[in-house]
């Protein structure tokens, strides 16, 4: 039986998916192009038709995963009637404990940062990229007073607080969630 050939958008989207969840379960350093390209089902030309690496994939998913935040964080500010502090503690919240690819991959980078130099100076880039994003945004959205949470010392805590949760998944997800809305509410007091 012959394979339906996918379009151009559509390959490209199979191959992210396919690619996320390797990176998910096996970590960046233990994957190779060639057990991309075998779990796709593509041939090698097929596959550097659409990627040149996996560094390559790996970086446009973490692009893919930015913009989902950035969704989420609109439509939360949209739809939720709650103070502004509240929206705030309320997109934190969201931001740690949401279930979902994206930041499982963005917690693979980080425990992969270790003991790469190019994975560092994108960490800095990334930084520095989401700082003044957030910078905008809360400026856009009037919420100056929340600057607090845009520095390095706090992005440091997310940064362990993904992690905590992506290696100890097994967490009273209820109580960690009152837990650190106590923290976060203290915090931005």
């Amino acid at each position: 039986m012959e394979r339906k050939r996918l379009s151009k958008e559509k390959r490209r989207k199979q191959i992210k998916e396919i690619a996320l969840k390797l990176f998910v379960d096996k970590g960046y350093s233990k994957i190779t192009m060639e057990e991309i390209v075998q779990t796709v089902g593509i041939s090698k030309g097929g596959m550097y038709h659409h990627f040149s690496n996996k560094e390559e994939i790996f970086l446009e998913l973490l692009r893919d995963g930015d913009e989902y935040r950035k969704d989420i964080v609109q439509k939360s500010m949209r739809e939720n009637l709650l103070s502004r502090r509240d929206k705030i503690v309320d997109i934190l919240l969201e931001r740690i404990l949401d279930k979902n690819p994206y930041k499982d991959l963005y917690t693979v980078f980080l425990i992969e940062m270790q003991g790469n130099d190019k994975f560092k100076m994108l960490f800095e880039k990334i930084y520095d990229e989401s700082h003044d994003n957030f910078v905008e945004f809360i400026k856009k959205e009037g919420l100056e007073e929340y600057n607090a949470i845009s520095n390095r010392e706090f992005t440091f805590l997310m940064n362990c607080l993904y992690m905590g949760i992506y290696l100890f998944d097994n967490v009273d997800r209820a109580k960690l969630k009152e837990m650190l809305k106590l923290m976060f509410e203290a915090y931005l007091t």
